[in-house]
């Protein structure tokens, strides 16, 4: 069963908010400014891809419980880096816009109030490993540590 199958049929606003992170209205609200962005992105036609609501609702699940890509391709059918794709997308699309932005975040408080509340960011993106791929002899002796004796 896909992610946004899953979440769409549920009644209660409360829970629908505990899974994924935002209200209803907002989730509503992210898909209205991704669907803008997904028309400007394939204007010039192309594969269509994962619908905007599966995306969105891929992201949501990914930033709420922080589960491993892989494990959130293999619940829900895809793979890892479709749901690598589909994150960054929502990410980078939602992040150039000014209603979902938090750069200036302390700055909305007055100075106060800022004393009291504490602000958290961190950043949980997977990286892939970065290992030498080629010309890996000129820097690699071939020589390696024996441990044991040589009995000839």
């Amino acid at each position: 069963m896909k992610a946004y199958e899953k979440i769409k049929n549920i009644e209660s606003e409360e829970e629908f908010k505990l899974i994924t992170g935002v209200t209803r209205e907002m989730f509503e609200k992210m898909v209205e400014v991704l669907r803008e962005e997904y028309k400007k992105d394939h204007t010039g036609g192309g594969q269509p891809g994962l619908p905007v609501e599966e995306r969105l609702t891929l992201a949501l699940e990914y930033w709420r419980e922080y589960r491993s890509q892989r494990h959130m391709g293999r619940s829900h059918g895809y793979g890892k880096s479709t749901v690598n794709q589909a994150i960054l997308w929502v990410e980078y699309r939602l992040s150039d816009r000014e209603e979902f932005q938090l750069a200036d975040i302390k700055e909305r408080f007055k100075r106060e109030e800022a004393n009291k509340i504490k602000i958290l960011l961190v950043d949980v993106e997977e990286q892939p490993i970065e290992r030498p791929t080629e010309n890996q002899k000129d820097s690699y002796s071939g020589k390696k540590k024996s441990t044991r004796q040589n009995t000839r």
